[in-house]
C-alpha cells in the first residue's frame, strides 16, 4: 500500500494538481513516485472545506481519510500525535493483507508548524518501520514537483519531460469549486463583449485619443457612463423601461452622437434610437470601458497557441460567501491562472484599486500559482508637457504598490498606454507574461 499525505492550507489547488498527476497511470515516473492507494489529508477546522472539495473533485479514483487538527494547526504536540496515531492504525488495519510500502508527504500547503512536525514524524515513522519515505513540494517557479526520497540530499524534479502544466489541465469551473466559489458554468465563455464592432479599429482610435488626453472623448464616455449608471440605480425598473429611458435621455444621446462623430462607421448605428433593444445595454457597457477587455481578449486569442494557453474566459461573474465580484479576463495555462484586470481610467487611484482587488482575487484562487496583469491606459512615466501625469503614471503606481509588497512577489505585471497602443508590442508583452522563468 502506498500512502500519500497532504497538508491542506487555504489554497487546495497545488494538492489537487499533484494528486491528479500521481493518479495518472500512463506517466513514466511511477517507480520514483508511486501511485497512491490512499490519501491522508491533514487539515484544520477552517480548511476542512478544502479537503472536502478535493475529495469530491477527485471522486472515486482514490480513497481519502482525514486528520482533523481542529483549531490546533499550530500546536506541535497535536500534529505529531494525530499523524502518528493515524499511521499506526492504518498499518495495523492492513498489516496482514497490505503493508505500507511507501509514504509520500507533500508539504506545499498548511502552516509552517504543520510542515516541520509532519516531516519529522513521517521520517521517523518510516525509519522505524522500514518504509520508503518521499517528501515533495510543488514549485510555483518551475511548475515541477521537487522531491527528496529517503535520506537523499539531492532534489529531483518531476515530471521528467515538460512540467506539470503539460499533464494537468484545470478549467475555471474546477478552480471555483475548489475554493467554494459559485459561478454559472454556461456563462464561462471566451466571446467578445460586442463583436459587431471591429475591436482593433476601435481600440486604435480610443488609445490614441487617451494618449493625447483628448477631453472630448473622455467627456463623452464619462457622460454616457454617468447617465446609464443613474438609470440603472432603479433596480425595480424593468430592462425595457431602462432601455427606453436611455434612448430618450438627452445627455445619453448627446454623448453617443459625440462618440459616433469620433469613431464614424466603426460604430454600426447612426444614433441611439437605431440600436436594437437587445444590444443597447451591451453597447453602452462596451463604449464606456468594456472595449479594453475585448481588446485584451482578442490579442490573447491571437497568441493562445504560441504560449500554450488552454482556456480563456471573459467577464467572469462569481460569488463567494454571498458576495458577488467580476473578473475581467482569465487565462489558464495547465493549472496556472492569469487574471487580467482592466480599466480605461488613467487615474492612479482607480488603477491602484483595481490592482489590489485583482491581487486579492488571485491569491484567493491560486496563491503563488496565479499571476495578475493590471491593464490600463495610464501613462508610463511623467510627461513634462502634461501636468496630469505628474502623479498619475505607472512608475508612481509601482512605488505605491511596492510598499504593500504587492509587486515584489513578482506575481503582478502592468500594461500601460505604451504597451497597449502598438498591437505588435502588446502581443510581445503578453507573450512575456506567459514565458517561464529560467530557474537553476
Amino acid at each position: 500500500m502506498n500512502v500519500f499525505i497532504a497538508l491542506i492550507g487555504s489554497n487546495p489547488l497545488p494538492i489537487y494538481a499533484v494528486l491528479n498527476y500521481l493518479l495518472n497511470d500512463s506517466r513514466e515516473d511511477k517507480k520514483e513516485l508511486p501511485c497512491p492507494d490512499i490519501a491522508l489529508c491533514v487539515h484544520s477546522e477552517d480548511t476542512c472545506k478544502y479537503f472536502e472539495n478535493i475529495k469530491k473533485l477527485i471522486g472515486n479514483k482514490l480513497k481519502f481519510e482525514q486528520i482533523n487538527l481542529g483549531f490546533y494547526e499550530r500546536d506541535p504536540k497535536t500534529i505529531k500525535e494525530k499523524i502518528k496515531k493515524k499511521l499506526s492504525s492504518l498499518n495495523q488495519e492492513n498489516s496482514k493483507k497490505d503493508t505500507i510500502e511507501s509514504i509520500h508527504l507533500n508539504y506545499t500547503g498548511g502552516t509552517k508548524v504543520m510542515s516541520v512536525i509532519s516531516y519529522n514524524e513521517v521520517k521517523n515513522y518510516c525509519k522505524n518501520n522500514n518504509i520508503e519515505c518521499i517528501f515533495s513540494d510543488l514549485d510555483p517557479k518551475t511548475n515541477k514537483i521537487n522531491v527528496i526520497a529517503n535520506d537523499d540530499t539531492e532534489v529531483k524534479k518531476y515530471p521528467f519531460d515538460g512540467d506539470l502544466r503539460d499533464y494537468i489541465k484545470v478549467k475555471a469551473s474546477t478552480l471555483f469549486k475548489l475554493h467554494n466559489m459559485e459561478a454559472n458554468e454556461r456563462e464561462l465563455r471566451d466571446e467578445l463583449y460586442f463583436p459587431k464592432i471591429n475591436i482593433d479599429r476601435f481600440s486604435k482610435i480610443a488609445l490614441e485619443l487617451l494618449n493625447k488626453n483628448n477631453q472630448d472623448f473622455k467627456n463623452a464616455y464619462n457622460q454616457l457612463n454617468e447617465e446609464i449608471n443613474e438609470i440603472n440605480k432603479n433596480r425595480s425598473d424593468y430592462d425595457t423601461n431602462k432601455i427606453n429611458k436611455i434612448k430618450n435621455n438627452n445627455k445619453c444621446n448627446e454623448a453617443f452622437n459625440k462618440l459616433k462623430e469620433i469613431f464614424g462607421d466603426i460604430i454600426p448605428y447612426k444614433d441611439l434610437k437605431s440600436v436594437d433593444n437587445n444590444q443597447l445595454i451591451s453597447l453602452g457597457d462596451f463604449l464606456t470601458g468594456k472595449w479594453l477587455e475585448d481588446y485584451i481578449l482578442q490579442h490573447l486569442k491571437n497568441i493562445k497557441d504560441d504560449v500554450k494557453i488552454d482556456n480563456l474566459y471573459k467577464s467572469v461573474k462569481v460569488k463567494y460567501n454571498n458576495r458577488k465580484c467580476e473578473i475581467d479576463v482569465i487565462a489558464i495555462k495547465g493549472y496556472c491562472t492569469y487574471l487580467f484586470s482592466c480599466t480605461i481610467s488613467q487615474r492612479i487611484k482607480t488603477v491602484k484599486e483595481k490592482a489590489f482587488e485583482a491581487i486579492y482575487r488571485a491569491n484567493q484562487l491560486a496563491g503563488e500559482h496565479a499571476k495578475v496583469i493590471v491593464v490600463s491606459p495610464i501613462y508610463h512615466k511623467v510627461i513634462s508637457s502634461n501636468e496630469f501625469t505628474k502623479d498619475n503614471n505607472l512608475e508612481e503606481l509601482k512605488k505605491d504598490l511596492s510598499s504593500f509588497d504587492a509587486i515584489n512577489n513578482k506575481n503582478a505585471e502592468y500594461l500601460s498606454i505604451d504597451d497597449l497602443i502598438d498591437t505588435e508590442k502588446l502581443e510581445n508583452k503578453l507573450k512575456s507574461v506567459f514565458q517561464d522563468e529560467v530557474v537553476e
